[in-house]
């Protein structure tokens, strides 16, 4: 039987009313994901609950300086699931607190331009690669503010939304990737940065956001103008980021950098899943649909480590191993997402309306 994300409807005109809608609707996913990073961090990492509540509470200060909209719909989703606002902050740290010293090779990303589509659309892609624990508290949101934007996005339930797109045409997608200049420290944590993003008017709003913002852990970041067929890949590092563009009205990443590969920490990971969606998206130049893109997102090349990922092992604790829990293809053109529930080589994608 194909599995479906939960869908989550938000509609209100105040962050607040915004954030305890998501935590009233998807509570117990909420719940279940803050009792699964506790024993996640207490088991592999060797921290205690105190001590990973305060690493993330130690966030809040900068984040109620730069956005304090965003904080205040962490707040309300904490709120409405019935937690406290360390625990949440926990979730939506959990890519800084993962981070460093992390070494998981997580997703592959890609854009592809109305000179390379079929149909002169704009498509952003992602194959989500995580840990299989998490694959049952994914949901999807459906968010509309006061102003009438209108986002929709993935996200691990009671994180802000972490990609997705928006009714003005800005998309974002990220992966992991790990600089040498990486450290714990403070920052925008990406999970409230991307959420800010998302909620941009236009294209160049959501630039400045990725590029300004400061930073204690590297994060790639593909952004994308559905309104005018642009796209920039940004590889964003503690102090300075470097900028990677469509050649021929396609781009794709992966978790290493590419522009600046001395900076690399992790400089043995392999080096493919990023050139093999490249060189499948371009075998299809000029005919690319979703259709085209979703059987380029089952590849198995390099398997268990492709670009539909498969390095977990039954048995073995879900909070360990690796595999694709999640697949999106934002077709802007259409205004919708096809989204399909872990490994796409054996789900099947559901289109979602923006």
């Amino acid at each position: 039987m194909n599995r479906e994300f939960q869908v989550v409807h938000v509609k209100a005109d105040t962050p607040k009313e915004r954030g305890r809608q998501y935590g009233e609707q998807a509570a117990d996913k909420i719940l279940a994901g803050v009792e699964n990073y506790r024993q996640y961090f207490e088991k592999s990492r060797g921290y205690s609950w105190d001590e990973t509540k305060a690493y993330a509470a130690a966030y809040i200060p900068v984040i109620e300086k730069m956005m304090p909209e965003v904080l205040e719909e962490a707040r309300g989703i904490a709120e409405g699931a019935g937690t406290g606002l360390e625990e949440l902050m926990v979730l939506n740290t959990r890519y800084e607190l993962t981070q460093y010293p992390s070494k998981l090779p997580e997703c592959t990303t890609a854009a592809v331009l109305p000179e390379a589509s079929a149909d002169g659309g704009t498509y952003l892609i992602k194959n989500w690669d995580y840990r299989p624990g998490v694959l049952d508290k994914i949901v999807l949101v459906h968010l509309e503010d006061e102003k009438g934007t209108r986002i929709l996005g993935l996200t691990e339930a009671g994180q802000l939304i972490r990609e997705g797109f928006n009714s003005n045409g800005v998309g974002l997608c990220n992966n992991m990737i790990q600089s040498i200049y990486d450290t714990a420290g403070s920052g925008i944590p990406v999970t409230f940065l991307r959420r800010r993003v998302l909620a941009s008017g236009c294209f160049e709003e959501a630039y400045g956001w990725l590029v300004h913002a400061a930073r204690c852990v590297s994060n790639n970041m593909l952004l994308v103008d559905g309104k005018h067929g642009r796209a920039v890949d940004i590889e964003a590092y503690p102090g300075g980021h470097d900028e990677i563009y469509p050649r021929d009205g396609i781009v794709a990443h992966a978790n290493h950098f590419v522009v600046h590969p001395a900076i690399d920490a992790l400089k043995s990971r392999p080096k493919n899943r990023d050139s093999r969606l490249d060189y499948l998206l371009r075998t299809h130049r000029g005919k690319i649909d979703p259709d085209c893109i979703k059987e380029c997102m089952k590849d198995h090349e390099y398997y268990p480590e492709a670009i539909c990922n498969h390095s977990n092992h039954p048995g073995e604790d879900p909070m360990k191993g690796l595999m694709t829990v999640a697949s999106i293809i934002v077709d802007f053109q259409k205004q919708q997402a096809h989204v399909c529930y872990g490994n796409p080589c054996e789900g099947q994608y559901k289109v979602y309306d923006l």
